[in-house]
């Protein structure tokens, strides 16, 4: 799969990097997953025990399911009504959130299965500096 990163100067030395979407696959992965049903302990239990991998693959599937999870939890959790518990921790959860710096946020976008990244930029800057500032908040 590939990744379209973008990068744009706002003011002096501060630049966005940004993740560019592809409409196309935010349906597709949106109705890929609400046509799979919510993924069971006991599915779970089947996948490890009888793929015989190593055990950092199943670290990966124990990962993935959890975060599968929890993804669900919030996107529930943000379409509580308005007042309700579920609600005010979604709040609190977007205010934990702003804390974070953007530059870890433009990494985690960046999935496992992301094979090339694309980076476009103004050809008002220096290729060589793009792709060092890239660098300097991945080591980062």
């Amino acid at each position: 799969m590939n990744a379209r990163l973008i990068v744009f100067p706002i003011k002096g030395r501060n630049w966005c990097f940004s993740r560019s979407v592809n409409p196309s696959a935010i349906t597709s992965e949106s109705e890929s997953h609400s046509a799979q049903a919510s993924p069971t302990l006991r599915g779970l239990w089947k996948k490890i025990s009888s793929n015989g991998k190593p055990m950092n693959e199943n670290a990966e599937l124990i990962v993935d399911f959890i975060s599968d999870k929890m993804n669900r939890a919030w996107m529930g959790f943000e379409s509580a009504p308005v007042g309700s518990l579920k609600n005010k921790i979604h709040g609190l959860g977007l205010r934990l959130l702003s804390g974070v710096k953007p530059s870890e946020i433009l990494l985690k976008s960046i999935t496992k299965d992301v094979t090339k990244i694309e980076i476009t930029y103004p050809k008002s800057l220096n290729p060589r500096l793009v792709r060092q500032r890239l660098r300097h908040i991945a080591m980062r």
